[in-house]
């Protein structure tokens, strides 16, 4: 198949995404196969403004890209370490994964360390559970997972085409973690499309997600 660019904005820098898609794979997979083409992962804020530019438009990518939403989700490689002991949420981007294709907890564990998190979410403010779509911005965990308010404004834009016209966010059950677990979060549309889902569960070693490689610095 032919490789086209998608271009999308994020955060006002203009970006471009390799079509075809990668994938199906697990998120290593995924991984390796952009890599080997010289091409960057998007963590999931990029992922958002991706969807955001062309879940709504015509075509064949657009309706591929709500194809794989309704049957598999994208991956944004953003990972999601859930930490028992200081009771908080912390988003990492790009992270690495082990051999066997789960999300690797000591490297975050450093990273966290180095001050490598992006955002954090205290465990008192975990819920899972449907938002109406215009809530979303405000919601704590679509903020932190896709960048801050502009990120959480597109998904909101996202999820008032779905049927419902909610979004979703899918938490693991954290009490009971009494170690540092680590996941990868996913986006898909839940329920054949009546809802847009954030999951904040991703093992990583699942074979049915989709990326896109990321061409960066556009003028």
């Amino acid at each position: 198949m032919e490789q086209t660019e998608m271009e999308f904005t994020h955060q006002g820098e203009k970006l471009a995404a390799r079509h075809p898609f990668f994938g199906p794979a697990n998120s290593k997979t995924l991984l390796e196969s952009i890599k080997h083409d010289k091409y960057s992962e998007p963590a999931f804020p990029e992922l958002a403004s991706f969807i955001h530019r062309y879940y709504g438009e015509e075509g064949h990518r657009a309706r591929e890209i709500r194809e794989i939403m309704t049957a598999k989700y994208f991956v944004g490689f953003t990972a999601v370490l859930y930490m028992p002991g200081k009771k908080e949420v912390y988003f990492i981007d790009r992270p690495v994964f082990h051999w066997d294709a789960v999300v690797d907890t000591d490297n975050l564990l450093l990273r966290l360390k180095l001050g490598k998190a992006r955002a954090s979410v205290p465990f008192d403010k975990v819920e899972t559970g449907s938002v109406p779509f215009d809530k979303i911005p405000k919601n704590p965990f679509f903020r932190a997972v896709s960048g801050g308010e502009e990120g959480a404004e597109k998904l909101a834009e996202i999820a008032s085409m779905h049927t419902d016209k909610k979004g979703h966010i899918f938490v693991p059950d954290i009490s009971y973690f009494t170690s540092p677990q680590a996941r990868i979060a996913l986006l898909y549309s839940y329920d054949k499309g009546r809802s847009l889902t954030v999951s904040l569960n991703g093992s990583g070693y699942s074979i049915n997600s989709y990326t896109f490689g990321l061409i960066s610095g556009r003028d």
